[in-house]
């Protein structure tokens, strides 16, 4: 657990400060008719300790037998790395429903180019084990920890909606997971919206209660994000093509083979056995096709966010959209 709060602490994710000039094209790289050496490619894919893209690919094998190479960075969450992905520095990443929403917000160089289905069952809000809160609407006027832009941001917003509040109704403390979890635990705040392992870190260390899931509003999803630099280059989409196959291939490993991928994720992030058990036998992503539904319901979430004037305008989800990755 020390190890993976420990990487969230390294990198800075504040509020979203993309330097961007305006959306990329949605065009394809154009067919000079020349074949694309992937020997002389590096993807750069953003990884973060919660969802362990590496670790995942290379317990599964996917990483053997590379036509390119790839270099691996580590983020705190979703947000940042949008930023980066939008800045060129990196060329893919995964994130929950919501980091794509603010970066569409800020007219970040990005795209979504792939989708992922969750249970949600792991992105929830928590309170203490002895905390007399048991719903939503008993959060009125307390404090609530939450990182900004992330996917358990989103949930925090449709929950409180569904309740008949919003966000004014209570006081939002926006914290990255590894201050969230220590101002949970101190009772610094009355309740922490969060997702997976910290979910079930909270849950098996602190005897953390549910108060809602993902599971029950918005959407579970997650995506794969690119930055329009690499989209317009013919060997970084080669390169992306085959390594969104691979983890599919990885992903589908690690359903039939929990007990070895959980005790291996255990092992990097030094949690308990038991939170890793718990997170990958409820949090485990399929990928799924880039549908209309599927952006609609992206579309709900993001339409949702400007109506609580928590981003700037509103946002057309399907102007960042790049649907040519589907299998």
């Amino acid at each position: 657990m020390k190890k993976l709060f420990r990487s969230a602490a390294l990198v800075v994710a504040a509020t979203l400060s993309l330097a961007v000039t305006g959306c990329g094209s949605d065009d394809a790289p154009q067919d000079t008719g020349k074949p694309v050496d992937l020997s002389a490619v590096t993807l750069k894919v953003g990884d973060q300790k919660a969802i362990s893209i590496e670790v995942l690919l290379k317990a599964s094998g996917q990483l053997e037998n590379l036509p390119y190479k790839i270099e691996f960075s580590t983020f705190t969450a979703g947000l940042p790395l949008v930023e980066a992905a939008s800045a060129g520095g990196i060329d893919l990443a995964q994130t929950g429903n919501t980091p794509p929403i603010f970066g569409a917000a800020a007219k970040a160089d990005v795209k979504v180019i792939g989708a992922l289905a969750a249970t949600g069952k792991g992105d929830a809000i928590l309170v203490g084990k002895d905390s007399p809160i048991t719903s939503v609407a008993d959060l009125k006027g307390k404090r609530v920890a939450v990182f900004k832009g992330s996917s358990a941001n989103a949930l925090l917003l449709l929950s409180l909606e569904k309740a008949g509040l919003g966000l004014k109704d209570i006081e939002p403390v926006y914290l990255a997971p590894g201050d969230g979890y220590t101002a949970f635990k101190r009772g610094d705040v009355a309740a922490w919206a969060i997702w997976d392992p910290y979910t079930a870190i909270a849950e098996q260390e602190a005897g953390a209660k549910q108060i809602v899931a993902a599971d029950t509003v918005g959407n579970g999803n997650n995506f794969w994000v690119s930055g329009d630099k690499a989209l317009a280059d013919a060997g970084k989409t080669k390169a992306i093509e085959d390594f969104l196959k691979r983890y599919a291939a990885a992903t589908t490993w690690s359903q039939n083979n929990v007990a070895e991928w959980s005790a291996k994720y255990a092992e990097l992030t030094q949690i308990s056995p038991a939170a890793a058990q718990v997170t990958w036998t409820r949090s485990i992503k399929q990928p799924i096709t880039l549908t209309d539904a599927v952006i609609a319901s992206e579309q709900q979430i993001a339409d949702a966010f400007t109506e609580a004037k928590a981003i700037p305008g509103k946002v057309d989800f399907a102007k960042f959209v790049d649907r040519r990755f589907q299998q």
